[in-house]
């Protein structure tokens, strides 16, 4: 059982197109696993991690944190080897509950034997880019349709702000002509008014 290996395809819950195939030995610990899992998509590593040895409908019940918690097993002193009874072992992987709430799947694909000085856990293939950490996976759009739908709606949305700043650029631009035009502004005084100059209509010689 210590020279074997199990090669887990590893992928976000929510993402498309993006997986990792990881080989882990079975004298891994689960927190070597989550080290790993961190560093191969480009996460920084600085919340808490939880496994969840799942079954076949990946309903997990059994938790392995990386963080002291009284309900689960200390992810880095448990072994892999230890929790897995079925060559097709799936796990749930959870990531910064708290805040990204990221949701991962691990299942084994196949069975190896560790070769002599190779270094495990590694990473057999990466596939696909990895969303950013800071991105919440749920408002990530993988329907080309649908992300059509968007781009459409931000065109229309931003295209309407335009037409709106504009308009105010007129009205203001109207109110400045008529106080172009207001030679004596709004308020006059009338002391002010040389009442000669006024002609009241008596036509002069």
């Amino acid at each position: 059982m210590s020279n074997l290996v199990f090669r887990f395809r590893v992928h976000f819950e929510d993402v498309d197109d993006v997986e990792r195939i990881i080989d882990v030995s079975a004298k891994n610990t689960f927190k070597e696993f989550h080290n790993l899992i961190q560093n191969c998509i480009n996460f920084d590593n600085k919340k808490p991690a939880s496994f969840f040895k799942a079954n076949d409908s990946w309903r997990g019940h059994e938790e392995f944190c990386t963080e002291p918690k009284e309900s689960a097993k200390a992810a880095g002193a448990s072994e892999l080897g230890k929790f897995i009874d079925d060559p097709h072992q799936k796990f749930l992987y959870h990531y910064d509950v708290q805040e990204g709430n990221w949701h991962l799947r691990a299942e084994i694909i196949k069975l190896l034997q560790a070769e002599p000085g190779k270094i495990y856990p590694n990473v057999f293939k990466s596939v696909g880019i990895a969303p950013k950490q800071f991105v919440d996976p749920k408002k990530i759009i993988t329907d080309p349709n649908a992300k059509l739908l968007q781009e459409a709606d931000d065109l229309i949305k931003g295209l309407t702000d335009d037409m709106e700043e504009e308009t105010d650029d007129e009205d203001h631009g109207d109110d400045e002509n008529q106080n172009e035009f207001n030679l004596f502004g709004n308020d006059i005084d009338e002391s002010e008014i040389d009442e000669s100059q006024i002609n009241d209509g008596t036509p002069t010689d």
